[in-house]
């Protein structure tokens, strides 16, 4: 399917071309030759759809495309066209590939820059060969001839006319012409395979041509103050003229009447902008590639390696075409990006090898080819960084293109390549050269997840001072925004505070009125290339992807491993030190076409973090692989608790200058840094008690908290029933290596995490010894305290050494709290007796007539006493579990696993007990296990009630652990003994669904 380029301010002619060609290229049969069926639905995620469960019935794929604004309905596609397709395949865990990219992309990760060897994808993580002979012999049972699956086993590509394709995948054809009066083709329906190999497939790419692709850069000016062409002599052979490196270029530019970091940037002078090496070595040892869809002219790229005295190899692959073939490299147009970006990486890493992944003429390539191309830059797996200036509106490109992308682009990171793309030139509209529209959009691949965007700075350099401002104007500006397609990436947290992934990531210079010198060839003009100067992200994107290379090749990565995909470190980089690893743009927009985004002090969806600092860069994208701590752990409790995350006021929540105060949106994720902070070591720490609580909530949903760079599990440590909520829970969690543990939410809602102690493996710490549950406090009868009198805004005096089992020698005690018939909101914190009282609460509630409990622990004062400030009206109740000291057992983390959840079998009975194995499950030794420590949740409550939970064999306690009113969803954490058999019991007192999620044991 053919695919539409757009040509930047000053090349129209080149759309012109296209525009006749591709009318050429399609055969309208008459309207009446098949019945058209009207598509409205948009392109979304690959969903199978339809078909009974387990039947071979036929199940749609993802969704038909829609017809863009202005297009008219010129009649059915002609059944001989042909289509050039592509089946793609989800890897045979696609979770498992999401996490390994997690693990190998973020320090301190047992599996942190331990890449796939080249060629292991396919074994690793592609489709079974089952899976894959069984689509093979599904295509050929509907009439098609499969041709040989790609290397790493994601795509098995097919040639069919759309006669054929109809017949196949139960669709229909229609032509459009679009409002440039293009004539394209689409399908109607979304396209269905047996239901048997349906789930395998993640889309069918080539059964639309309504997409287009374009280079990002803006038209060439000529290299002189007068603006006539300056004719590049002696340069007809083609050759390289070898000289001094001289990163100040030749005569051509230096005695151009231009300023070099006023007129033009000279690789020196950007080198030196962004802190980056200039010499003849630079990125030696390392190889980039580029993606093209135009012809190179080689004696261009000699002309500037002579110019700036360089020999860098510069080799080429070609992709669906061949050497020669489609339009010359001379027209001044066409070869003038694939000069940009093999020229901006000369000049800036002269040392390294330039593979051009070349594949057909934009004028005429397909999705097929697009995708061949990236596919081949991955499965090659010759070049550590690939960089690429070619993009399409994302609300354009189909669904099927975009998921088979994303594929691949995974694949390049479990591989350690790292993926840089120019976001676009046309500001918050990037869909407007392909259909008009002003609406906000963002560019693919730069919207990608596993892609770095790139977006376009303005930049000016006065003796040694430097601006930046945002590039945007009337006739272009840096492309940037939100996705419409892709979730919230959880790198972003708290720094993109976006409904989706927002774009771009980074920027660098791109504006034309001070952009790149290159050699291009316009036979108008002469027979041998010329010099000129070109802006657009397309400048943008190879100048990272240079910084990128230099990190690689410096020694810090030579020793620890080439950065790879780079987002992780790089957002993690900006949240410690962001001063020291970015240069912040903060004034200008992006509004070329409407109103778009205005650059702001931190992130903004206009040049993303700003442009690098080479020097600190390096040193955060190849830090030394950190380790997380393990083994038996003991606790160390914070004499108050400390408040790590508070989204309302930016603690802990944006970057490390420049705070937040947006909420956490649904789907996202907050990266909470606990080593270091909050008086909690830098080093050593296994695992963390937070206290959560969420406020301002706006709607029903939940928190899940994990060790970050691991997989979120599916648990859930906090949960809520509505808006307008503040309710809060503890949460035992285990510290990855690098420090941080991630927050993730189901719904908008702002979020706080104070911590109140901590676990290390050394033993310098207390030990927990499990206690029988016993109510020390409760205000309703007088237990505890001499009244029974509910308590308003007053301090409650609870005696907690000698009482309950809690020996004089406990250093700090678990309570589980409970508020109970509050009046309005209110709120209670628990504190050892004789302390300054803290600013964390423990307990919240938001109105008359709630219930809700929460576990703490409290150190306890040294008269044995712990505080509870009531802070409202309401009885409280305090029931002790167990407790800290010298003596006691250690405390294991495991990962997080839901033991329990009766959803999936009956709910708990009113008055009924349910035993739970503990020992033996999720890395719980089979014996010596004498607590286990649980995230409890109770939902779908039939009326008010409450649960407790003991060690199995024992007797019930008249404690609770969990209390709730009828319809409510409430999570508390527990800690509770197990049994000799191993298991533990909850008792329901009226009917309700249990959950059980574990987060390590005492043993």
């Amino acid at each position: 399917m053919a695919k539409k380029v757009h040509a930047a301010p000053g090349r129209p002619r080149r759309a012109a071309v296209k525009t006749g060609r591709r009318a050429r290229a399609i055969t309208a049969a008459s309207a009446a030759a098949i019945a058209l069926i009207a598509v409205t639905g948009t392109a979304t995620g690959a969903v199978a759809q339809g078909g009974a469960a387990g039947s071979d019935g036929p199940r749609r794929i993802g969704a038909a495309p829609r017809v863009p604004a202005g297009a008219t309905v010129t009649g059915a596609t002609a059944s001989k066209t042909m289509l050039h397709l592509s089946v793609n395949l989800a890897p045979r865990d696609p979770q498992a590939l999401a996490d390994f990219v997690t693990a190998v992309s973020t320090p301190g990760n047992a599996q942190y820059h331990h890449y796939l060897a080249k060629g292991q994808f396919a074994e690793v993580f592609g489709p079974t060969r089952a899976t894959i002979a069984g689509v093979s012999q599904a295509l050929k049972a509907a009439g098609l001839t499969p041709g040989k699956v790609s290397p790493d086993g994601l795509s098995i590509p097919v040639t069919a006319t759309a006669a054929q394709a109809s017949h196949a995948f139960g669709t229909g054809f229609r032509n459009v012409r679009l409002k440039d009066g293009t004539t394209d083709y689409l399908n109607t329906s979304a396209p269905s395979l047996p239901a048997d190999v349906a789930s395998s497939v993640t889309g069918i790419v080539g059964l639309s041509s309504i997409n287009t692709v374009s280079s990002h850069h803006s038209a060439v000016r000529h290299a002189s103050r007068n603006g006539s062409a300056a004719v590049v002599s002696g340069r007809g052979s083609r050759t390289v003229t070898p000289h001094t490196y001289t990163p100040a270029l030749c005569a051509d530019f230096t005695g151009s009447g231009l300023t070099d970091g006023t007129d033009y940037y000279s690789p020196g002078k950007l080198a030196g902008a962004y802190g980056m090496t200039s010499s003849a070595t630079a990125g030696a040892g390392q190889t980039v590639a580029v993606f093209e869809l135009e012809n190179v002219d080689d004696g261009s790229i000699a002309a500037y390696q002579s110019c700036v005295g360089t020999s860098t190899s510069v080799s080429h692959v070609y992709v669906d075409t061949t050497a020669g073939a489609g339009a010359p490299a001379t027209d001044g147009e066409v070869g003038v990006e694939s000069a940009l970006d093999i020229e901006d990486l000369i000049g800036l890493v002269p040392g390294a090898a330039v593979i051009d992944y070349q594949g057909p003429d934009a004028a005429s390539a397909t999705d097929q080819n697009v995708l061949d191309v990236y596919q081949r830059m991955v499965t090659d797996d010759q070049a550590q960084v690939i960089s690429t200036s070619w993009g399409e509106c994302e609300a354009v490109e189909s669904s099927a293109t975009a998921n088979a992308e994303n594929t691949v682009f995974a694949e390049a990171a479990a591989q350690g390549q790292s993926v840089v793309a120019a976001s676009g030139d046309d500001g918050s509209s990037d869909c407007y050269r392909a259909t008009g529209s002003t609406a906000k959009a963002v560019d693919d691949p730069a919207s990608q997840p596993y892609v770095t965007g790139v977006g376009g700075t303005t930049m000016t350099t006065s003796g040694s001072t430097t601006t930046q401002t945002t590039w945007g104007n009337a006739s272009g500006g840096t492309g940037g925004g939100v996705s419409s397609r892709w979730a919230p990436v959880v790198y972003q947290g708290g720094v993109a505070t976006t409904s989706k992934r927002a774009v771009p990531d980074v920027s660098a210079l791109a504006d034309p009125a001070d952009g790149y010198p290159i050699y291009y060839q316009d036979d108008s003009q002469s027979s041998s290339p010329v010099p000129g100067l070109v802006g657009g992200t397309s400048g943008a994107a190879p100048t990272w992807a240079a910084a990128i290379v230099q990190a690689n090749a410096g020694t810090a990565c030579q020793t620890n491993g080439p950065v790879g995909f780079l987002n992780n470190a790089l957002y993690k980089a900006a949240r410690s030190s962001y001063p020291t690893n970015f240069w912040d743009v903060t004034s200008g927009n992006n509004s070329v076409y409407a109103t778009g985004y205005t650059a702001a002090a931190g992130y903004d969806e206009v040049t993303g973090l700003g442009s690098p600092k080479e020097a600190g860069l390096t040193a955060a994208l190849c830090a030394a692989k950190g380790t997380a701590a393990t083994g038996a752990s003991t606790f160390h409790p914070l004499s108050s608790p400390k408040r790590l995350l508070d989204t309302r006021n930016g603690t802990g929540w944006g970057l490390s200058s420049v705070p937040a105060t947006k909420p956490l949106v649904a789907g996202g994720t907050a990266p909470v840094k606990i080593e270091g902070a909050g008086g909690i070591p830098s080093s050593g720490v296994t695992a963390v008690v937070l206290n959560l609580t969420v406020t301002g909530t706006t709607g029903a949903g939940s928190v899940i908290a994990w060790a970050d760079g691991t997989s979120k599990p599916s648990t859930s440590n906090l949960n809520w029933t509505g808006a307008s909520q503040t309710i809060a829970a503890s949460a035992t969690v285990k510290v990855a290596g690098d420090g941080v543990v991630d927050l993730y939410t189901s719904s908008t809602t702002h979020l706080i995490a104070d911590v109140q102690g901590y676990y290390t493996s050394g033993t310098t710490g207390s030990k927990y010894t499990a206690l029988a549950p016993a109510r020390l406090l409760d205000t309703r009868s007088k237990v505890g305290i001499s009244t029974t009198t509910k308590i308003s805004n007053a301090v409650i005096s609870l005696k907690v050494r000698g009482h309950g089992g809690v020996p004089t020698a406990a250093g700090s005690v678990v309570l589980n709290l409970t508020a109970t018939q509050t009046v309005g909101g209110g709120y209670l914190e628990a504190y050892p007796e004789g302390a300054t009282r803290p600013t964390a609460s423990n307990v919240n509630w938001s109105a008359t007539g709630t219930t809700i409990p929460n576990l703490v622990v409290v150190p306890i004062g040294s008269d044995g006493n712990v505080s509870i400030y009531v802070h409202g009206t309401s009885h409280v109740i305090a029931d002790v579990s167990g407790y800290f000291s010298t003596s006691g057992s250690a405390f294991h983390t495991v990962t997080p696993l839901r033991l329990l959840d009766t959803r999936q079998t009956t709910a708990l009975g009113s008055g009924k007990t349910l035993a739970l194995q503990i020992s033996g499950r999720d890395a719980i030794p089979s014996t010596g296990v004498k607590a286990v420590v649980l995230t409890v949740t109770v939902t779908g409550t039939t009326g008010s009630g409450y649960l407790s939970a003991w060690a199995d064999g024992g007797s019930r306690p008249t404690a609770s652990n969990l209390n709730w009113v009828q319809g409510k969803t409430i999570a508390n954490q527990v800690v509770v003994p197990v049994g000799s058999d191993g298991k533990v019991d909850f008792y329901a007192s009226s009917t309700t669904h249990v959950l059980a999620d574990v987060a390590g044991y005492i043993g």
